[in-house]
């Protein structure tokens, strides 16, 4: 139920900044010429620019966040193999104890 909700949402979220953005286009039609320090960009219209940019942001968004991502993963992996490792280290240290107090009842 939540997961189709959630679709909902943003289908119209996306519907709307969409809306948004034709919007834009239609009412800014103008040519604008991008003059950078070293760089004269050729002339295009202002919501081309617009949308180049936030291609760019969302380019970078991406990119930074992928590589949070890659180390959490790690430090999972990381922390994941301690665990088992200390997992197997108390079953031997359980194991050996019950050997031991066997072997004592034993005598």
């Amino acid at each position: 139920m939540l997961k189709w909700f959630s679709r909902v949402i943003f289908a119209l979220v996306l519907i709307f900044f969409l809306l948004v953005g034709i919007f834009f286009a239609v009412r800014n039609p103008q040519p604008v010429s991008l003059d950078l320090v070293f760089w004269q960009a050729p002339e295009f219209s202002v919501s081309l620019y617009l949308l180049l940019a936030f291609a760019l942001g969302a380019f970078v968004a991406i990119i930074a966040s992928s590589v949070v991502l890659l180390r959490a993963e790690n430090h999972v992996r990381v922390l994941s193999r301690r665990c088992t490792n200390a997992q197997k280290e108390l079953d031997s240290l359980r194991k050996a104890t019950l050997t031991k107090d066997l072997d004592i009842s034993r005598e």
